[in-house]
């Protein structure tokens, strides 16, 4: 009898060695692996009541990034993710010479968005979880390598070969990774 609850016992320990572990550090790789990466901006959608003309050229439209795109002086932007830091840069317009009169030339600018990310493990599943410096900021993974952004705009517009006006306003920026960096 005695030997019956012993081979009872050791079937009972076999099995709970048997279940499956929770491998948080292989669960904290799956997340981060959604999200590693050099990003670029797919499309940045203006949100406001009426179509832009952020370059002045008569026609007005809802798409930020084409807008901006059309302003020849600046640079292109930098977003990169790793595993506890993002770094978007967000695009906007400028005019460095609108304070002392002429002739307007618009230039591309960025404001960097910092935020850190977090795992989250709950169970056998996790997510991640940005800590972002303004709370009015919408940051979302929306897809394996894929990031949306939703938060407000200050830029400049042409009014006039001399004129200009600053425009704020809500604009969706999606995110599209075009190179996966490691872990390591």
């Amino acid at each position: 009898m005695k030997m019956n609850r012993l081979y009872i016992v050791f079937i009972c320990l076999a099995a709970l060695s048997s279940c499956e572990k929770v491998w948080e550090d292989d669960l904290q790789e799956k997340a981060l692996d959604a999200v590693r990466g050099r990003y670029e901006i797919a499309s940045a959608v203006w949100e406001g009541t009426e179509p832009i003309d952020i370059d002045g050229d008569g026609n007005a439209s809802y798409d930020y990034y084409a807008e901006w795109n059309q302003v020849d002086v600046g640079w292109h932007p930098q977003h990169t993710v790793n595993n506890r830091l993002g770094r978007l840069d967000i695009p906007y317009t400028y005019c460095e010479n609108d304070h002392w009169g002429g002739f307007v030339i618009l230039e591309r600018r960025y404001e960097r968005l910092e935020f850190d990310i977090e795992v989250v493990i709950e169970g056998g599943e996790s997510r991640l979880e940005f800590t972002l410096p303004d709370e009015d900021l919408q940051l979302t993974l929306s897809g394996y390598g894929e990031l949306t952004l939703r938060t407000d705009v200050t830029f400049t517009v042409i009014v006039s070969p001399e004129e200009t006006r600053e425009v704020t306003g809500p604009v969706l920026f999606k995110f599209k990774r075009i190179e996966y960096i490691s872990g390591e």
